[in-house]
C-alpha cells in the first residue's frame, strides 16, 4: 500500500532549490520529477488560503479562506478558528481505512487544513507548543522533526509535515537576503532527517514537497486601502493581506484599480474582490523592519517535487514536470494514491 508524505516548506523560494541550497529536496526530484517553473499559488498567495487548498483540492471561493483570517458574519476571525469547508485529505483517508497524521511549526495550520480530523496532529488541540520557537512564535524546524518522532508521524499512510522557517526569514529580511539561503539549507538538512525516518519503507513511499508561496520585497509601508475608500466615499469592508487585500461588499474591480495603491484586483465572487498593489506596497498595519510580504499574484510560484521509492513517484513526477500543477491539484493526487 502506498504511503503519502506531503511536506510544505513555507515560502521556500524556488530559486533556491538546486544542489547548493537544497540537496535533499534536489535529491528527491531526481527519483520522481519537479516542474521548473514550479506550482501555482490560489489568490491570496497567503499561507492559510493556499493551506487550505492543499487539503481540500478546492479554490479559495469554494473553502472558505481567502485571507488568513475569515469573516464570521460581525468581524474577520482567525481562519483556523472555521477550518475549510469541504472533505480534506484526512476525511478522505478515514473513509478509505487509511491512518493519517499531521505535524505543522505553524500551529494554527491545523484547524486550517482540517487536520483534527487525523488520527494524530501536533501541536496539541492546535495551541503554540511549548518547544523552540522562532522569532514570530513558530516551532522551528528541530522542533517540529521531534514531533515527527513523538507523534510516530511516518507510521500513518498519509503523513502532512510543514516547516515554517523560512518564512518568518523572509519577512524578517527579505526574499533576496543571505539569511535565507541560509535558512534554506538549514531546512533542507531537516527535510533529509525526515526523509531518513521514512526509508525503511522507502519503497512504498510517494513523497510531494511544495512552497505554498513566494515573497516579494517590502519598500512601501502600511498603505490604508480602507481609508482610500471613505476618503472617495466608496463602500466596502477591508482585510489586508500584505502585497493584497480582500475588499468585502466594495465598489466594482473598475473603480478599485483608480485608487493610488491599487495596481489590480480580482473578483472572488459577488461579495469579494481581492485586490493588490504596485511592486514594493505592503498594505498596513505593518512593521517597519519587516522586508518580505506576500499576497499578491507576484508570489504566487510555489515549489513543486515529487519523489519516493513507490513506482508511483515516477508517473506522478512526470505529470508534475509535465503541467504546473496548482494548489487545488495536490488533495486529489493525494486522495487517488490513498484509494488505488
Amino acid at each position: 500500500m502506498t504511503r503519502v508524505v506531503f511536506v510544505v516548506i513555507d515560502a521556500l523560494p524556488l530559486g533556491l532549490v538546486g544542489n547548493t541550497h537544497t540537496p535533499h529536496l534536489s535529491g528527491l526530484a531526481a527519483e520522481g520529477g519537479s516542474n521548473p517553473h514550479g506550482g501555482r499559488a490560489v489568490l491570496s498567495t497567503a499561507t492559510y488560503p493556499n493551506h487550505a487548498s492543499f487539503a481540500t483540492g478546492l479554490p479559495p471561493a469554494d473553502h472558505g479562506i481567502l485571507v488568513n483570517r475569515v469573516w464570521n458574519g460581525q468581524e474577520f476571525r482567525p481562519a483556523s478558528e472555521t477550518g475549510p469547508r469541504g472533505d480534506t485529505i484526512f476525511t478522505a483517508a478515514r473513509e478509505h481505512g487509511r491512518s493519517s497524521a499531521i505535524v505543522v511549526g505553524d500551529h494554527h495550520l491545523v484547524g486550517v487544513m482540517g487536520g483534527f480530523d487525523a488520527d494524530r496532529h501536533w501541536p496539541p488541540e492546535g495551541m503554540r507548543p511549548d518547544v523552540a520557537l522562532d522569532e514570530f512564535r513558530y516551532a522551528t524546524n528541530a522542533a517540529v522533526i521531534a514531533a515527527v518522532d513523538e507523534t510516530d508521524l511516518i507510521d500513518a499512510d498519509l503523513c502532512v509535515v510543514h516547516f515554517n522557517e523560512p518564512d518568518t526569514v523572509s519577512h524578517r529580511f527579505g526574499p533576496d537576503a543571505p539569511e535565507l539561503a541560509a535558512c534554506a539549507r538549514q531546512t533542507d538538512a531537516a527535510l533529509g532527517e525526515l526523509i531518513e525516518r521514512l526509508r525503511p519503507r522507502w519503497d512504498e513511499t510517494v513523497v510531494m514537497v511544495v512552497s505554498d508561496h513566494d515573497q516579494e520585497l517590502v519598500t512601501a509601508h502600511g498603505m490604508d486601502l480602507a481609508a482610500e475608500l471613505a476618503a472617495r466615499g466608496l463602500p466596502g469592508t477591508v482585510e489586508t493581506e500584505g502585497t493584497a487585500a480582500l475588499v468585502m461588499d466594495g465598489p466594482p474591480v473598475e473603480r478599485l484599480r483608480e485608487l493610488d495603491s491599487v495596481e489590480d484586483g480580482h473578483v472572488i465572487d459577488d461579495r469579494n474582490t481581492i485586490v493588490w498593489g504596485k511592486p514594493g506596497v505592503v498594505f498596513g498595519p505593518w512593521l517597519d523592519e519587516l522586508r518580505g510580504s506576500h499576497g499578491s499574484p507576484r508570489c504566487a510560484r510555489q515549489v513543486a517535487v515529487v519523489g519516493g521509492g513507490d513506482p508511483a513517484a515516477v508517473t506522478i513526477g512526470e505529470a508534475v514536470a509535465t503541467a504546473r500543477p496548482d494548489a487545488t491539484w495536490w488533495a486529489p493526487t493525494i486522495t487517488r494514491l490513498l484509494t488505488d
